[in-house]
C-alpha cells in the first residue's frame, strides 16, 4: 500500500512538473553590433501573412501593438502614422526597407526602431490530443532607423496547449489567446535584453 502511494504520488509530481517545465519555443538573436540599450520609440509596421488565414496579419499585428503599448517600456508610435508612411513609398506589408526608408522613418517620425513580422504558421490543428488546438509561428526583427541596422531577430512557435499545468488548465484554446500570450512573451525577452530604455 505504501508503494503504491509513493507511486500516485510520484506520477502526480511528474505531471505537474512537466507542465510547468516545459521546452521553451521562444529564439532571439541579438547583432553582434546591436546597441539595444538606446532604443525607445518605436513603431510596428504590418505583419506579413504567410498562411491561408486572411486577417490572421492584422489581428496579429494589433494584439502585438497593444501589448507593446501595455508594457510601459516603449514609446510607440501611432497605427496612423505608419499608414501614411506606408502609403508615402507605396509599402506591402513584408518589403524589406532600404537605406533611405530608414533615414523617412527617422526624420519624420523620430524613430529609434521598428518592428516587422511574419506570420509562418496560424490555424487549429487535432494532432496533439483529442481537441483542436490552436497553432502559431511567427517571426520579428527589429530594426535600428538610425543605423540602418537589424538589431534583433525573434522566431516563437507555439501551440495552446503548450501552457497547460495539470489537466486542460491554463490551455489557451483561442488563436486571439495565443497572440496575446505569445507578444508577452517576446515583449518580455526583449526587456531582459535592453530594449525599451525610456527615460
Amino acid at each position: 500500500m505504501k508503494y503504491l502511494l509513493r507511486f500516485f504520488f510520484l506520477l502526480f509530481l511528474t505531471a505537474v512538473l512537466s507542465g510547468c517545465f516545459g521546452a521553451k519555443q521562444l529564439q532571439t538573436r541579438m547583432m553582434a553590433t546591436a546597441r539595444p540599450d538606446s532604443v525607445c520609440r518605436i513603431a510596428v509596421l504590418p505583419f506579413d501573412n504567410w498562411t491561408n488565414e486572411e486577417q490572421a496579419g492584422v489581428i496579429a499585428q494589433r494584439i502585438f501593438y497593444g501589448a507593446l503599448v501595455n508594457s510601459g517600456a516603449f514609446e510607440v508610435r501611432p497605427e496612423g502614422d505608419v499608414s501614411l508612411f506606408r502609403l508615402r513609398h507605396r509599402l506591402a506589408p513584408g518589403v524589406l526597407l532600404g537605406k533611405f526608408h530608414f533615414t523617412d522613418l527617422q526624420e519624420k517620425l523620430q524613430l529609434d526602431a521598428i518592428v516587422q513580422g511574419r506570420l509562418t504558421e496560424v490555424g487549429s490543428l487535432s494532432g496533439r490530443g483529442a481537441d483542436e488546438m490552436p497553432v502559431v509561428a511567427m517571426q520579428l526583427q527589429v530594426y535600428d532607423v538610425r543605423r540602418g541596422e537589424l538589431l534583433l531577430s525573434t522566431f516563437h512557435h507555439r501551440w495552446g496547449d503548450d501552457y497547460r499545468k495539470v489537466m486542460h488548465f491554463g490551455t489557451v484554446t483561442t488563436l486571439t489567446g495565443l497572440f496575446d500570450r505569445m507578444s508577452d512573451e517576446i515583449i518580455t525577452d526583449w526587456i531582459e535584453r535592453g530594449l525599451g530604455n525610456c527615460q
